[in-house]
C-alpha cells in the first residue's frame, strides 16, 4: 500500500512548513541562541501544523548537529524522532487520555527520570484541552517547577478551553489557516514530485474545499490521483471533490459586477435546478465579494486567493468602472438576504432580491446604505397585476390589468386609481428594472400630499426611496396628474404572499417542493 500523501510529505524542516512564518522565525531564533522555553502551547485549526512544528521543534533541542535552528535529518536522533522510535520524545493524545491517573503515570513520574539517550525529555500533548480538570491540576506542578532536561510542547484547537494557570506558564503560539495561494503552491510542488499532471484550476478547488486545512487538502489530492493515472482535468477530478460552486458563483457575481440583473437571476434559478445549495452559494458569494473588495482597496494580493490565472482575468476586467462603494454595498446587501434562506417555496428568493438591488442601486448611494425603520400601519391593500418578463429573449413587457386600491379616499386617491396604469407605463419606459420592485408594492394610503407605498421586504424600501428612484416616480406623477406628490416607500412585515411569490416566479423562480 502506498503511504498517504500527507505522511509522505509531512515537513522535514521548518524551511518545508507551509505559512506559520510567525511561529517558524520565533522558535528558530530561539534555537539558534540556545533561548528555548520550557513549555510551548500550539493553538490554531486543525491540519495545520501544529504537531508537526511540535516533532520539529523536538528534533532541533536533541540533534546534536543541528545548524541555523535546523535539525540534520541524518543522525540517528533524528531518525528515531522521526519514524517515532525515540524513547525520550512522548506523544499524547488527550483525547483518550483525559484523567488524571494518566497524568500521573506518563508526565508527572516519569519527567523526575533523566532522559534515556537524548538531551531532553519531550511531551508532546496533543487537544490538550480535552483533559479533565484534576489532569490539569496535576500538570500545574510539573509546569510550575519543571526538570531542566523536560520540554513541554501542549498543542490545543480550543485555546478558550485550556485553563489560565495552564496558559500563563507557556509560550503561547497562534498557528493561522494557511492562504489558499501557499496551499496552492505546497500542492503544485506534491504533484511536480509525484509526476502528475493536474490543470491549475483543480489546484484551487482543492484549496477552497480544504479551507486553510494542509491535511485535508493533501487528503483531497491523493484521492484525485487515485481515479486516474494519466493527466488529471475538471473530469477527473470531479469524481473524487465534493460538488463545487466555485465556478457558478465567479459566474453570478461576474454578471453582478457588469449590473447584468436578467443574467443574475437566470443563472440563480438554473442553479437551483441542478440542485445547488442556496445558502452556501450566497457564502460563497459573500466571500468572493469580500475578496474583490479587499482587493480593491489596496490588499491586490487577495486575488491571489480567487482562483487560477483565467479567473482572476475575468473578474478584474469585470471590475473595471467598479469601486469600493459598489463592492461594500453589495456585500451588505447579501448579507441582509441571507435572512430570506428560510424561505422553503423559493429557496432563490433571497439571493434574487439582492441581485436585483445590487444592479440597480447607484455606485455612491451603496456606501452609506441604512435601511429605514421598519415600523407598520395599518393593514395592506390589494395590488393585482400580470407581469410577463421573459429571460429567454427579447423585449420585457408588462401588462397591467387591473389595479385595486383598497385605502382612505384623501386628496385625489381616486385619481391616482384612474392615473396608476399610465403612472406605472411611463415608469417602465424611464427605468427598465424598477417596475419590477413596485409590483411587489402596494399603495397604503395618503398623508398630506404623500403617497405611501407598502413593501414587505427591506431590500424593495431602500430601492424605491433612492433619491434618484423616488425623484422619478415623483416626476411622472406630476407631469401624468398635474399635481405635485411625494413618495414614500414603507416596510411592513407580513409572511411572503402571492404577490411577490408571482414577481420571481415572473422571473423564472420555480417554487421547491
Amino acid at each position: 500500500m502506498s503511504e498517504v500523501l500527507y505522511r509522505k510529505y509531512r515537513p522535514m524542516a521548518f524551511a518545508d512548513v507551509t505559512g506559520q512564518d510567525h511561529v517558524k522565525t520565533t522558535l528558530q531564533n530561539q534555537l539558534r541562541t540556545g533561548r528555548i522555553s520550557h513549555a510551548y502551547i500550539f493553538t490554531g485549526p486543525r491540519g495545520v501544523g501544529k504537531t508537526t512544528m511540535a516533532r520539529l521543534l523536538a528534533k532541533v533541542v536533541n540533534c546534536a548537529t543541528a545548524k541555523d535552528g535546523e535539525p540534520c535529518n541524518a543522525c540517528q536522533t533524528c531518525k528515531e524522532i522521526t519514524e517515532g522510535n525515540a524513547l525520550d520524545v512522548y506523544e499524547i493524545d488527550a483525547a483518550s487520555h483525559t484523567d488524571v491517573e494518566n497524568v500521573r503515570e506518563n508526565i508527572v513520574k516519569s519527567v523526575r527520570f533523566a532522559p534515556n539517550r537524548l538531551k531532553y525529555k519531550v511531551y508532546i500533548i496533543d487537544e490538550v484541552h480535552m483533559l479533565s480538570t484534576s489532569s490539569f491540576n496535576a500538570l500545574l506542578k510539573t509546569l510550575e517547577e519543571p526538570p531542566a532536561h523536560a520540554l513541554f510542547i501542549l498543542a490545543t484547537t480550543d485555546i478558550h478551553k485550556v485553563p489560565p494557570t495552564i496558559l500563563s506558564r507557556c509560550q503561547r503560539f497562534d498557528f493561522h489557516r494557511i492562504p489558499a495561494s501557499a496551499m496552492v503552491a505546497r500542492l503544485k510542488r506534491i504533484a511536480e514530485s509525484e509526476g502528475r499532471m493536474v490543470e491549475e484550476g483543480i489546484f484551487y478547488d482543492i484549496a477552497k474545499f480544504a479551507e486553510g486545512c494542509a491535511r485535508d487538502a493533501e487528503g483531497l489530492l491523493g484521492q484525485i490521483f487515485a481515479v486516474s493515472d494519466g493527466p488529471i482535468t475538471p473530469i477527473e477530478a470531479s469524481l473524487a471533490l465534493p460538488a463545487t460552486t466555485v465556478i457558478l458563483v465567479v459566474d453570478f457575481v461576474e454578471a453582478l459586477l457588469k449590473r447584468d440583473a436578467e443574467k443574475c437571476v437566470r443563472l440563480l434559478n438554473a442553479y437551483v435546478e441542478q440542485g445547488v445549495d442556496m445558502p452556501h452559494f450566497t457564502d460563497e458569494t459573500i466571500e468572493l465579494l469580500r475578496l474583490l473588495l479587499l482587493a480593491k482597496i489596496g490588499g491586490a494580493e487577495r486575488m491571489a486567493d480567487v482562483g487560477d490565472a483565467e479567473v482572476r482575468s475575468r473578474l478584474c476586467a469585470a471590475l473595471q468602472g467598479v469601486d469600493t462603494a459598489f463592492l461594500s454595498g453589495a456585500v451588505r446587501i447579501f448579507l441582509e438576504a441571507k435572512r430570506f434562506e428560510k424561505t422553503d417555496r423559493i429557496p432563490q428568493l433571497g439571493a434574487e432580491l439582492a441581485a436585483v438591488e445590487v444592479c440597480l442601486v447607484e455606485k455612491t448611494r451603496i456606501e452609506t446604505r441604512v435601511p429605514l425603520p421598519r415600523g407598520t400601519t395599518g393593514g395592506v391593500p390589494e395590488m393585482q397585476t400580470s407581469p410577463r418578463p421573459s429571460l429567454a429573449g427579447g423585449e420585457t413587457k408588462f401588462e397591467v390589468k387591473n389595479v385595486l386600491f383598497n385605502s382612505v379616499p384623501i386628496i385625489c386617491l381616486e385619481e391616482v386609481k384612474a392615473k396608476w396604469p399610465e403612472v406605472f407605463q411611463q415608469i417602465k419606459e424611464n427605468n427598465a428594472a424598477l417596475p419590477i420592485i413596485m409590483q411587489a408594492g402596494e399603495i397604503s394610503g395618503m398623508d398630506g400630499d404623500v403617497m405611501e407605498f407598502a413593501f414587505q421586504y427591506s431590500l424593495h424600501v431602500d430601492t424605491v426611496n433612492q433619491d434618484k428612484n423616488r425623484r422619478l416616480i415623483e416626476n411622472i406623477f406630476e407631469k401624468v396628474l398635474g399635481k405635485k406628490i411625494r413618495v414614500r416607500a414603507k416596510y411592513v412585515h407580513a409572511e411572503a404572499d402571492a404577490a411577490v411569490s408571482d414577481l420571481l416566479q415572473e422571473f423564472g423562480g420555480q417554487a421547491a417542493s
